[in-house]
């Protein structure tokens, strides 16, 4: 046993997304697929094409050593990563976002929400069903960027957005949509013909799903490294698949295998759980147990490329990774001392200590920091790293195990993502569970945009800002709308006005609030577009500009482009 002693590291935290334990079944794998009760929606068949090729692994047999591993890093192509999807610097977000949400999308959502009103018995004449619409795709798309607003102006109750007290009034919902308008269609929100029957357990939202997955991996190819984690979305009401994760901040909800980019925190693809009907490819290996069947259907199309997975030890084995260096797959990650096939490492170590053991492919290490953190890896050689800290007493800089390093710089990407949509988030409380993780993937789309939309402009923009400006697109685009800024005075832009093309308007004289000139007047923006200079003493109080009586009062409230 080969051990670096009296080394004194910081204080890190590596911690399980899941203290679930994984169950094994009856070793005797002989290189066919067992049989299984379970009922799965299958898969593409260019999913199952490399299975007589896997290797028989037997985590048993693995031949542990004292020796230091010198790793075989597989080579990848660093022209692979970038945007694939026909977009470029002059997109704008919307026609990113379009990416995922796109118009054929709604037309499906629109025409199933309509078909589920027909479907309904309304039999009341006091439900504010009795007055509906067939909604379009316009509408659509109006409703979604109400429902976005509402996460950026927190209320009590949907009625607080419409309400006319004076204390909780906001004027910009009533002059989108009408409360009980959108009351109809988030009750009537539909994605799946009732009168089919299907024994999958996620047919509610299925057709969102695949439509969503397929766009997610197609848009953008990741960096080299990736990882997968869990991701749980709350929700306390009546669903057979809703699990309980102490780790987790939501703790009750329904549960999501997510792949990322460590690089940009891109959002590859995500598997959701249903119990036994989850979507996952059993014909790898029963040795790499159901755990590891997710992670292999994940990285399917990742495969033989070169690239680096990070998993935590929910997913971490011996069979596993061995499994991934097979195809040409290098991983590496937090490891329970309980997996079949780990070696036996004395527990007698010191704070900052490490000692190991290796394969021909696998080293195992044991690092002391508060508490025991054990790693497997087929990417590192057990060595130190220094770190930008340095010891309090000594001021000698703080080393750490490289693969320790590593694992806290690209293993909370999508930890990162729930934080991120945790402060925005469009997800409403629902007794529907299929409506609220159909929330929860608009905001995975809205953020995959953001991602998108920062490689292709450049611009270091904040989640928060972006996600406005993203509303305020939607509505320009589907109702001939701009939110305002409220900028102040006679100089707020065109961009920037308050549903100008629709309401009343009518002109009024300017008072100006300082009293400096006894006849105020303001800057004329249809004629400061123009480049033409013009002070009027008339204004539009309800969009808060200038503008001369004729023509451009007319001409700013009647043209997109005036």
């Amino acid at each position: 046993m080969e051990n670096w002693t009296n080394m004194t590291c910081n204080d890190v935290e590596v911690l399980s997304d899941s203290d679930l334990s994984e169950m094994y079944g009856e070793i005797g794998y002989k290189g066919k697929v067992q049989n299984t009760s379970y009922k799965r929606r299958l898969l593409s068949e260019s999913m199952f094409e490399n299975f007589d090729e896997l290797p028989h692994i037997d985590p048993r047999q693995l031949l542990w050593s004292t020796q230091n591993l010198v790793p075989k890093v597989f080579d990848f192509d660093e022209n692979l990563p970038g945007i694939k999807a026909n977009i470029n610097n002059k997109s704008t977000i919307l026609e990113i976002f379009q990416l995922f949400f796109s118009e054929d999308m709604l037309e499906h959502i629109v025409r199933e929400s309509n078909n589920y009103y027909t479907a309904q018995n309304i039999d009341s004449r006091h439900s504010r069903l009795i007055s509906w619409k067939n909604t379009t795709v316009t509408e659509m798309y109006r409703f979604f960027a109400v429902s976005m607003l509402m996460s950026r102006t927190k209320k009590l109750s949907i009625d607080e957005y419409w309400s006319t007290d004076e204390l909780i009034r906001t004027e910009c919902f009533p002059k989108i949509m009408t409360r009980d308008r959108y009351v109809s269609l988030l009750q009537m929100l539909h994605f799946h013909n009732n009168e089919t029957t299907n024994q999958d357990a996620l047919i509610k939202i299925r057709s969102i799903i695949d439509r969503l997955r397929n766009p997610f991996s197609r848009a953008f190819y990741p960096n080299k490294h990736l990882c997968i984690d869990e991701s749980l979305l709350l929700f306390k009401g009546r669903c057979f698949f809703k699990q309980y994760i102490p780790s987790k901040r939501s703790r009750f909800g329904i549960k999501s295998y997510v792949i990322c980019d460590c690089h940009t925190g891109y959002i590859q693809d995500f598997i959701v759980y249903c119990g036994k009907c989850t979507e996952i490819n059993n014909n790898y290996s029963t040795e790499i147990g159901k755990s590891g069947n997710i992670v292999m259907t994940l990285m399917e199309p990742y495969l033989n490329k070169g690239h680096v997975l990070v998993t935590d030890n929910w997913y971490t084995s011996p069979a596993l990774f061995s499994l991934l260096h097979h195809k040409k797959t290098n991983a590496f990650g937090t490891v329970k001392k309980t997996r079949r096939g780990m070696p036996n490492i004395p527990n007698k170590l010191c704070k900052g200590e490490i000692a190991f053991q290796s394969t021909d492919t696998l080293l195992a290490l044991k690092w002391m920091d508060k508490r025991e953190v054990l790693m497997l890896s087929s990417y590192h050689s057990a060595e130190y790293t220094e770190t930008k800290k340095n010891k309090a007493n000594t001021r000698e800089p703080i080393l750490k195990p490289t693969i320790v390093v590593d694992y806290n710089r690209t293993m909370g990407a999508v930890d990162k993502t729930d934080m991120v949509l945790n402060a925005i988030n469009t997800v409403r409380k629902t007794l529907k569970w299929y409506k609220k993780f159909f929330f929860h993937m608009l905001d995975l789309s809205i953020y995959n945009t953001y991602i998108l939309y920062k490689i292709t402009s450049k611009k270091n923009i904040t989640f928060a800002k972006f996600h406005l400006c993203l509303i305020r697109e939607i509505l320009l685009k589907y109702q001939n709308i701009n939110i305002c800024n409220n900028k102040s005075g006679g100089q707020t832009a065109s961009k920037d006005n308050v549903l100008r093309l629709v309401s009343r308007h009518f002109p009024s004289k300017y008072i100006n609030p300082t009293g400096m000139r006894q006849n105020g007047r303001r800057k004329c923006v249809v004629c400061s577009k123009h480049k033409k200079r013009s002070e009027t003493r008339f204004e539009c109080k309800e969009c808060n500009v200038g503008l001369c009586i004729a023509p451009c009062f007319e001409l700013y409230h009647t043209k997109k482009d005036y």
